[in-house]
Parts: structure tokens; sequence; C-alpha cells
């Protein structure tokens, strides 16, 4: 029985070894790498150095199929982050529909069959709150089931 708890002590510290192995903690936000962006995002890049709020971050897929909401802390000024996904996104194959820029900036892209919808709004102390929302477009004249 002792032999037991032991092993089950011993994988324990094992698991959380490993967990803290990998630089970032359980449900913890994390900064984002050219690595990590090509991995999730693939097809939408995202700001240098800007932090994913994994709480509020629902990914499906990967590189440039993932459908989801990214939700991002960015620094800088409001209108250099808003001209970075303004003028970014089309260099990956992004058509930019709509944008406006204001307290709540909102900018719209099409590319294929999915629209992404970023919304970006100065979070104070020079920090940005970014939510990247990817979904699939409605084709026109489709119907709703």
């Amino acid at each position: 029985m002792n032999s037991i708890k032991y092993l089950l002590m011993l994988s324990f510290a094992a698991l959380l070894t490993a967990c803290d192995a990998g630089g970032s903690s359980i449900g913890g936000d994390s900064t984002v790498t050219e690595a990590t962006s090509k991995q999730l995002t693939g097809d939408v890049p995202l700001p240098p150095g800007a932090t994913i709020k994994q709480q509020e971050t629902l990914v499906m897929g990967a590189g440039s199929t993932w459908m989801g909401r990214m939700s991002l802390t960015v620094s800088g000024e409001p209108q250099s982050v808003f001209a970075y996904f303004r003028d970014g996104l089309p260099g990956s194959g992004w058509t930019l529909t709509s944008s406006s820029f204001s307290k709540l900036s909102l900018l719209t892209f099409t590319k294929a069959d999915r629209v992404a919808n970023v919304q970006i709004q100065n979070g104070g102390f020079g920090n940005n709150d970014v939510l990247i929302t990817v979904a699939p477009s409605v084709r026109a004249g489709a119907t709703r089931p």
C-alpha cells in the first residue's frame, strides 16, 4: 500500500515538473512568439510580444484553417495596434472589408470561406485589449437552418 502512495506522489511530482518545464503555468497567460503565432493562427499575424489571454481564448484547428476567438493584450498606442492589423492581414491574403477607428476599433476581413473580426480597445497603462474572431463566412443566398 505504501508503494502505491509513493508511486502516486512520484507521478504527481513528475507531472508538476513537466508543467513547469514548459515555462507557463496551467491557465496562465502566455507571450506570443513567432512560432506560436504560426502554429496557432497561421494566416492571422499577431503582434510580437502580445500576450494571449488563455482563459478568454478558444481556438479550434490550427494554421490557416483555425476558427474561434483569440484574446490578446498588446502594448503600444491604439493607433499603432490598429495599423498593425489593418496593414498586416492583407499581406497574409485577407481582404479588408470595413474598419472603424475609435475608443472601440473594429476591422473586418474576408479570406476564401472565412471572416475575421478584430476588435481593439485601449485597456489603459499602455496596453490594448484585442479580440480576434474567425468564423466561416455565410454565402449569399445560403439558407439558415
